[in-house]
Order: structure tokens, then C-alpha cells, then sequence
């Protein structure tokens, strides 16, 4: 999963047509499901955590 910042923002917005900065959880999940990565605005920017 490659995919950064902008790519999952722009996602959240093409595909679920929300906007990223509005505080809530995003997750996106790897095609073999081992890996979890969520997009969380906190205020301030956007956060990136991965598992």
C-alpha cells in the first residue's frame, strides 16, 4: 500500500464524497488485508498512522 497523504484525502473526497478535515477516522485497508493505514485530521494537519 504506497498510497500517502494526498492520495487517501483525495480519495475520501472522490469516492465518499466527504470531506477529510472534518475530524473523523478514515481507514484503508491493503488488498491482502495486512495492513491498515487511517488518515485523522487533528486540527492542525492531517495524520497518517500505519499498522
Amino acid at each position: 500500500m504506497r498510497k500517502g497523504f494526498d492520495t487517501l484525502a483525495a480519495q475520501v473526497q472522490t469516492m465518499l464524497s466527504l470531506d477529510p478535515h472534518n475530524g473523523a477516522l478514515y481507514a484503508f485497508r491493503g488488498k491482502r488485508g495486512d495492513l491498515v493505514k487511517i488518515l485523522w485530521w487533528d486540527g492542525q494537519g492531517l495524520c497518517l498512522f500505519c499498522n
